[in-house]
């Protein structure tokens, strides 16, 4: 047999096994296959938690002392979080939230789908840790749970921006849709149908405007600003939905709006997709 590189040797065995799992072959054809390319048949390709018991035994004592520390540093901090007091608690929320985006942004480009989990991780844990903050100090009436929104929607999109993560960006904005609807729901009474737009469509050409504007001097900006664009264009519907607005006009609304915004897309479709792409 002539010999082959690591890279094309890798991708047969990776390819035979996928056989193995898909059941395409028996497992003693594979174990055969395998065996043509490798020395030993331990070395194959594990899966999830294959490679996780693997690499758990390939770690040094060095790691496993690091691993136990953080463990128990996180169990200790949610027992005693209760009792510390809130100058700490801040800091350890803002500084959870630190780790998550200098993580995600660490792997951004060597892992992409670690560096998604990890910006995923830091928007849940803020809200789980500032709400867990209201309902500690008693602050859950009155305007605490809004300015936990602003807090979470300023540092997802001061975050989204800075480490170039669209999905961290998109999560801050769709922060301040939810704040604007809440103030709207909290000083408005009995709103018309036209004031219900007003409230809504003017801020989705808007944010229209700033996906191209945006694209010339942050690219990862512009879809989603794009994107926010068209909740806000269906905003309206979901905010008389949430009042309590029923019947067969809300349902004419939503069609008549998509069928709009599908022909505008369509027929400039060749501009936006310029900036949004």
């Amino acid at each position: 047999m002539p010999a082959l590189d690591e890279d094309k040797k890798k991708l047969i065995v990776n390819e035979i096994e996928y056989w193995r799992r898909g059941k395409m072959l028996p497992e003693q054809y594979c174990d055969f296959l395998q065996n043509l390319y490798l020395d030993d048949l331990a070395d194959r390709p594990k899966n999830m938690v294959g490679a996780a018991i693997r690499r758990i035994e390939r770690a040094s004592r060095k790691e496993w002392f690091l691993v136990i520390g953080i463990f128990v540093s996180v169990c200790l901090i949610v027992l005693h979080f209760s009792v510390f007091p809130l100058l700490l608690q801040i800091a350890l929320i803002g500084l959870g939230t630190c780790g998550f985006v200098v993580g995600s942004a660490w792997w951004r480009e060597k892992l992409p789908k670690r560096s998604y989990l990890l910006a995923f991780g830091g928007v849940l844990y803020l809200i789980v840790t500032g709400i867990s903050l209201l309902e500690l100090h008693d602050w859950t009436q009155g305007s605490g749970p809004l300015l936990l929104i602003g807090i979470c929607a300023l540092v997802w999109i001061v975050c989204g921006i800075v480490i170039r993560i669209g999905l961290l960006h998109w999560a801050g904005w769709m922060a301040v849709v939810a704040l604007y609807a809440s103030l709207l729901w909290k000083h408005t009474s009995d709103p018309s149908w036209f004031e219900v737009q007003l409230y809504w469509l003017p801020a989705s050409l808007l944010f229209g405007w700033l996906s191209w504007f945006a694209y010339a001097k942050i690219k990862s900006a512009g879809g989603v600003l794009f994107g926010t664009a068209l909740v806000l264009w269906f905003m309206p519907e979901l905010y008389s939905a949430l009042l309590g607005v029923k019947g067969g006009f809300m349902i004419g609304e939503w069609i008549v709006k998509t069928l709009l915004l599908g022909l505008l897309l369509y027929r400039f479709r060749k501009q936006w997709m310029e900036w949004v792409v």
